[in-house]
């Protein structure tokens, strides 16, 4: 009976893990790893993102269209691997103007208040975005610190997310983020900091679109128990669901200020889908110096 038992768990095992196919994404340059790479699968309204140690582990009906890290050319996936090799992206720059900030003058642009409202994701996810104005054109300005709040649930390991910065092209998003920055935030509900002051950016006089992406992997990831309320008035309690850390938190305003975007497509607040989001400002503060 009891070689029946453990013969039962080997072949369930085995199922399991024949089933799942594990990668690992490198530098070509350095063969170092590179971790919270994007893996964008084809036919899926979601990605992946690899761990810290550059894995990520694939079912068997998923399979990857191409793999996107900040700094990297994309990798198309011509022929199936278990190891992909990305190629540090290398931009010609020409009549780049260094200046160091004064540090003599700052200002607070945005708030933390919050009102019972979040930025949340399962599986499918977008980025939060929200408009910075230059209000002030008469000197070059930084950016010195970013402040957001943010929640970290149910895990036993910090979170990560990305910060995500964009130039203002007309009133919309630049076609590639200017800045992609992997930020670590504390289990519960904190002030996540972000300090630039040893390496500011440069506030344009156009604004810049910042905002959060969520990382999709193990480490962010738990399972949440919610009561799902049906058309027909129904509640279904104790619903299990996927959820992605960390929860970033919103406050209601008639600005339309803040922007979601999925799959490279920025939505204006006109979209009904995210009507309600554009309702609200991330909660987020920035702090501008000379």
């Amino acid at each position: 009976m009891l070689k029946k038992i453990n013969f039962s768990v080997f072949v369930l095992l085995s199922t399991t893990v024949f089933s799942q196919t594990q990668i690992k994404v490198l530098d070509a340059e350095n063969k170092t790893n590179i971790p919270y790479a994007k893996i964008i699968l084809k036919g899926k309204d979601y990605y992946k993102n690899t761990e810290q140690n550059g894995d990520v582990t694939l079912e068997k009906d998923e399979e990857i269209d191409h793999i996107e890290s900040f700094g990297y050319e994309n990798y198309y996936i011509s022929q199936k691997d278990n190891i992909y090799f990305l190629k540090p992206k290398f931009k010609d720059i020409e009549g780049v103007e260094i200046s160091k900030p004064k540090f003599t003058q700052s200002y607070i642009i945005g708030s933390l208040k919050e009102d019972n409202f979040g930025f949340m994701s399962g599986l499918r996810t977008w980025e939060v975005l929200n408009f910075f104005a230059n209000k002030d054109k008469t000197e070059k300005k930084f950016i010195k610190k970013i402040k957001i709040l943010t929640d970290v649930k149910k895990t036993k390991q910090d979170a990560v997310f990305n910060l995500v910065i964009y130039e203002n092209v007309e009133g919309h998003t630049g076609t590639e983020k200017l800045k992609n920055i992997v930020v670590t935030c504390k289990k519960g509900k904190n002030i996540t900091e972000i300090d630039f002051s040893k390496n500011p950016v440069t506030f344009p006089k156009e604004g810049l679109f910042i905002g959060v992406e969520w990382i999709m992997n193990e480490q962010n990831h738990y399972q949440d128990k919610i009561t799902v309320i049906h058309s027909d008035g129904t509640k279904e309690r104790n619903k299990i669901v996927d959820r992605i850390n960390p929860l970033f938190f919103g406050y209601s305003s008639s600005s339309g200020n803040t922007f979601g975007r999925t799959s490279d497509n920025i939505q204006s607040s006109n979209n009904q889908h995210y009507k309600f989001a554009n309702a609200h400002n991330l909660s987020m503060e920035i702090e501008i110096t000379n």
